[in-house]
């Protein structure tokens, strides 16, 4: 038996992983879900240590999440994928901070509703997203099938995107910087 698995309550017993559903509420939505613990065998007192706590806090965020109507850990990092970027490259696209992706993903926060809305856009717009990666300099996405121009004289400027070609190509036209062009 490892240190970690003696009881700090007792000093004498085991601790043994246990895993109950429990109701939870949120904004007037209620649902079980699962909730980690210990129990010892020496003198039964359960209790829940640092790795319980944690996944316990994750599970209720992602509860609350899927209640605000917000995407879960798991769909940011499908939708992240599918976009072609790691937690990285995500962060400098969209923002948040260096881990805000790592995070979000593991239902340590709750995205904010514009980041969440954005996400969906990037993920529904290909254009949009190119858009956005071109303005932060992420020169490793590269979406199938996609041809946008992009003329940046206003840092924003107008988009014109056509479906159905080989390869994404960026072009600015701002006084200010020389043309990109990505294949």
């Amino acid at each position: 038996m490892s240190k970690s698995d003696v009881c700090p309550v007792c000093g004498e017993g085991s601790l043994t992983p246990q895993v109950e559903m429990i109701a939870a509420e949120h904004r007037e939505v209620s649902r079980e879900i699962e909730s980690h613990y210990s129990v010892c065998d020496g003198c039964g007192s359960e209790q829940a240590g640092p790795l319980e706590l944690r996944a316990n806090k994750r599970t209720m965020v992602a509860f609350k999440k899927q209640v605000d109507g917000l995407l879960t850990g798991v769909q940011v990092r499908a939708l992240r994928e599918r976009l072609g970027v790691n937690q990285s490259e995500a962060a400098k696209i969209f923002g948040g901070g260096p881990v805000a992706f790592s995070k979000y993903e593991s239902d340590d926060v709750s995205q904010s509703e514009a980041m969440d809305k954005l996400l969906r856009l990037a993920d529904e717009l290909p254009e949009a997203f190119a858009v956005l990666a071109f303005k932060a300099d992420v020169s490793s996405v590269k979406p199938d099938g996609l041809w946008v121009t992009v003329d940046s004289a206003a840092n924003f400027g107008r988009v014109i995107a056509r479906k159905k070609r080989p390869k994404l190509h960026i072009v600015s036209s701002s006084v200010h910087e020389e043309p990109r062009k990505y294949a």
